[in-house]
């Protein structure tokens, strides 16, 4: 019997190969993960740090690459108080990316036993040691306030530049109207229920360049807008 020993060399190659390739992509994936890049945004201001979230994961990357649940490290990440939302994933190598999209803070709550932010979405965040963030404070909230018209007016003064630049205090009413405090000074406005929010701001904008411009501000204790096309003032 002749033998071709062209080919069988060949398969013995091939076998080889692939031998080598599957023994490679084993030694890669299980590969224990010793470094975790964590990008945290926005990257200007950290309410929580990058050594706080991989603190918070740590007990996933004692294990081979290839049993790792991304899907399980994402959700042990959004439970921090401080986190929107994770993303996950894994690059060349030894390396797990973690992209980490903080909460933005539009108001800060204070209760009779507890001080805590309300972000745009309506949900809470713990205090930060790392950051302060210069939002209106809030009284007056309980389990019954109309959460989403808290979100929306607390929205509505970081979004506008003059409600941001004056107003410095929301009030939370028994029958869950709001009132402001403008800034610098013990005037309240009225702002009232969760209507004709535009018309009311736009009111008041007007009425304070008026009375700035006369440098009269500081005379009046209310400034009530709930009444439609008309601006009632208390004075002091």
């Amino acid at each position: 019997m002749r033998f071709n020993w062209g080919k069988i060399l060949l398969v013995l190659i091939l076998i080889f190969s692939i031998g080598v390739l599957y023994a490679s992509n084993f030694k890669n994936n299980s590969r224990i993960i010793n470094k975790i890049d964590v990008k945290i945004i926005p990257n200007s201001s950290y309410f929580i740090s990058a050594d706080s979230v991989r603190n918070s994961i740590n007990k996933y990357i004692l294990i081979s690459k290839d049993s790792i649940s991304l899907s399980a490290i994402e959700r042990e990440i959004d439970k921090n108080t401080y986190i929107e939302k994770s993303q996950v994933y894994m690059s060349i190598g030894q390396e797990l990316n973690v992209d980490v999209k903080q909460k933005e803070p539009i108001g800060r709550v204070m209760t009779a036993d507890s001080i805590f932010y309300l972000d745009k979405n309506s949900n809470f965040m713990s205090l930060s040691k790392l950051k302060s963030s210069n939002v209106p404070v809030i009284f007056g909230f309980n389990e019954y306030s109309d959460l989403k018209y808290l979100t929306v007016i607390s929205l509505m003064i970081k979004k506008d530049e003059f409600l941001n630049k004056n107003i410095s205090q929301i009030f939370i009413k028994d029958d869950n109207t709001i009132d402001l405090k403008i800034r610098g000074n013990n005037t309240i406005v009225e702002f009232g229920n969760n209507n004709r929010l535009k018309d009311k701001t736009q009111n008041l904008k007007a009425f304070y360049n008026r009375a700035i411009s006369k440098n009269e501000i500081d005379k009046y204790k209310k400034i009530n807008l709930r009444f439609e096309n008309q601006v009632v003032v208390v004075k002091k």
